[in-house]
């Protein structure tokens, strides 16, 4: 890697690029895009030993940004560019698609998401060695939009593609020229099937995963700035999976960290997701580094929640997917969410149950600690503190469904969706639910590993970080009392203080993931399209659900579990699941799955659990197979649970394939 100097000019000049842009009446993505790719593929060579940061970045943008204007100038005066701005956008795409190699399109291709790599096309010299001619989905977007932006700027005759916006789902964007991101407004640019471009998106792909049932985030222009940063890939070509650069990662999140600063709105759910994944790389190291040195203080402080800290930021990205799907229509159209139109408005906060802003400026950061348990406004499961000692009967007595109810499109659950208890619109997008589940597992994982270290209850206490911020001061002394942490405990007691701190903390991880179940519950698996959906959710059930049951298990007193309050939310993620095949064969996996962890559960676990949900599952196959989850009985399985393979495709737009960094199952889940 070159000298520093370079580094910082690069750092120091894409953090200007980004200020200037935010800081005009109509920022534009053509400049931002060229440098982030161009430092992109710099930094991302298969070669470690041609890793290096950009000489002369600016030089690169300029010389870049003249040969692309060139082509914007010449295809403005082309007879293709006539009729109603639909006609216009596909005439726009398909000048993109004639510079492309035919035939070899991969909507997942790595570090081919940006302007650089179509304006490095047009050089007179040709592309640089190792380029390929081809762009990804998001590519082909983001260029396509650079164009229209471009063109209505700086062509009278172009004016009516200023309202061209980018919409981008978790999986998948498009342009939408409607201001209310109808359906009629979309504009299809991705297919390398000319005949396809320029229609509007079909109705039933349109209600479906890839578009997040029609509440995809409508880009403001500078959340199309924000959409550039999140769809960074660090990950090295060809490389190992989970082999990623370090200086990449930087880049990202010192531009993230400049859009939450000085356009916060920008900030839509997947960005923020990204900014908080980034953030917890550094807040984990701190606390290995903390724990591995017995450094008790340093893990109480690093343990206690803060505002902006990454579970702050997860849960304000489900408050803001949340909005986007609490009206009728799509993000930012008729009853739709602020957060198209100017971003992450939480004007709606206080009807759904959702802290205001007078919360976050008290310092709360959004929700009160109790994180999962409060998602989306519901009561929930109550964590950390009837986690604690004498706690767990009256946590047990009191498992509420309503805790892991899944959201439904209506606001309300019905008995068709699954319950009758209220519960709010959380908006369509999965992953930001599983990132919360990811992350407070992990979480869990952190404090169990420190009970295995048999460190001093003080750190156990104050790091009963939900639970103390909302007692008063008399409630934390006399939980520290109660586990020690004058520092005279056993280690005995100190590891009992971690290990149910971990308990509550991994039970909030699976609320969270249960909260998510309520989003593949509204869709019915298309093999085309969902495999992204399928892995992301495998995923989480392997990574958060089998592996932190597993573990928490083995240190179980004669390795079964006795709290419902983890199996309840499970099951509850379970039904969405089968909801979403519903009418297909299951996923054989999913099905094992599902038996190996109800026998790390007690017949009275299993029992309680089941009888907490009793209302809220509604699948056919989870009705069916109850004696299976319950009692360990057998039951034909096979009309219900065959088996599927699902997976196999290279589904998604891919991490760098979507502008909201899509591909969440390749991300590494520290």
């Amino acid at each position: 890697m070159e000298a520093s100097g370079s580094q910082e000019a690069c750092l120091a000049f894409l953090e200007a690029l980004l200020r200037n842009e935010l800081a005009q009446d109509m920022p534009v993505v053509e400049r931002l895009s060229i440098a982030l790719g161009a430092v992109e593929v710099a930094l991302t060579q298969r070669d470690a030993s041609k890793r290096a940061w950009p000489a002369d970045l600016p030089a690169t943008v300029d010389a870049l940004a003249a040969a692309f204007d060139g082509f914007v100038a010449e295809l403005a005066a082309s007879p293709a560019l006539s009729g109603p701005p639909a006609a216009k956008v596909k005439a726009v795409a398909d000048a993109v698609w004639s510079k492309l190699n035919k035939g070899s399109y991969s909507k997942d291709l790595q570090h081919a998401q940006h302007v650089y790599n179509f304006a490095a096309l047009l050089l007179p010299g040709g592309p640089p060695p190792g380029l390929k001619k081809q762009l990804d989905c998001a590519g082909v977007v983001t260029t396509t939009f650079a164009i229209c932006q471009a063109l209505a700027l700086r062509c009278p005759q172009h004016a009516d593609l200023a309202p061209a916006r980018m919409q981008i789902s978790e999986d998948h964007c498009w342009i939408q020229l409607d201001p209310a991101g109808a359906r009629e407004g979309t504009v299809e640019v991705t297919t390398d099937t000319a005949a396809k471009r320029g229609l509007p998106v079909a109705p039933e792909a349109w209600a479906g995963w890839l578009y997040t049932g029609g509440r995809a985030v409508l880009c403001t222009p500078r959340q199309a700035l924000a959409a550039l940063v999140t769809s960074l890939n660090p990950a090295v070509t060809g490389g190992k999976k989970g082999v990623d650069s370090e200086e990449l990662q930087a880049v990202q999140q010192r531009l993230l960290e400049v859009l939450l600063e000085a356009q916060p709105d920008a900030l839509y759910p997947a960005a923020l997701c990204a900014l908080a994944d980034l953030r917890e790389v550094a807040e984990q190291d701190a606390l290995d580094a903390a724990r591995d040195r017995a450094d008790t203080a340093e893990l109480a402080r690093l343990l206690r929640r803060q505002p902006g800290d990454p579970q702050d930021l997860f849960e304000r990205a489900i408050r803001l997917a949340g909005n986007q799907g609490s009206g009728s229509g799509s993000a930012g159209g008729p009853g739709g969410s602020s957060l198209a139109n100017g971003g992450g408005s939480m004007q709606n906060g206080a009807a759904a149950g959702m802290p205001t802003a007078a919360a976050e400026a008290a310092g709360t950061g959004g929700l009160q600690p109790a994180a999962a348990a409060a998602v989306a406004g519901t009561d929930g499961l109550q964590p950390a503190a009837e986690a604690r000692g004498a706690g767990a009967p009256e946590r047990q007595n009191g498992l509420q469904p309503p805790a892991c109810e899944p959201a439904t499109s209506g606001g309300v659950l019905t008995a068709a969706d699954g319950g009758s208890n209220g519960s709010e619109e959380a908006g369509r997008q999965w992953y930001v639910y599983s990132y919360l589940a990811a992350y407070l597992a992990r979480r869990a994982e952190l404090l169990a590993s420190c009970a295995d270290a048999g460190l001093p209850a003080a750190a156990a206490a104050a790091a009963s970080d939900t639970a103390a911020e909302a007692a008063d001061a008399g409630q934390v002394e006399e939980a520290a009392a109660e586990h020690g942490s004058s520092g005279g405990g056993s280690a005995g007691e100190a590891q009992a203080g971690y290990r149910e701190r971990a308990v509550s903390t991994y039970q909030q991880a699976l609320q969270a993931a249960c909260r998510g179940g309520g989003v593949p519950r509204k869709y019915r698996f298309a093999p085309a399209t969902d495999d992204q959906l399928h892995k992301d959710i495998e995923g989480v059930l392997e990574e958060v659900v089998r592996d932190g049951l597993a573990a928490m298990a083995k240190r179980s007193p004669g390795g079964l579990l006795e709290d419902p309050a983890l199996l309840a939310p499970l099951l509850l993620l379970w039904d969405g699941v089968c909801w979403l095949f519903s009418g297909k064969a299951k996923p054989s996996g999913w099905v094992a799955l599902l038996m190996k962890v109800a026998k790390l559960f007690s017949p009275e676990a299993r029992e309680a659990a089941a009888a907490a949900v009793e209302g809220s599952v509604s699948s056919g196959p989870m009705l069916a197979t109850r004696p299976l989850w319950r009692d360990l009985k057998p039951v034909p399985l096979k009309p219900l649970f065959e088996s599927a393979d699902v997976g196999g495709g290279a589904g998604g737009s891919g991490n760098g394939g979507g502008p909201d960094g899509g591909e969440r199952a390749k991300r590494a889940r520290r």
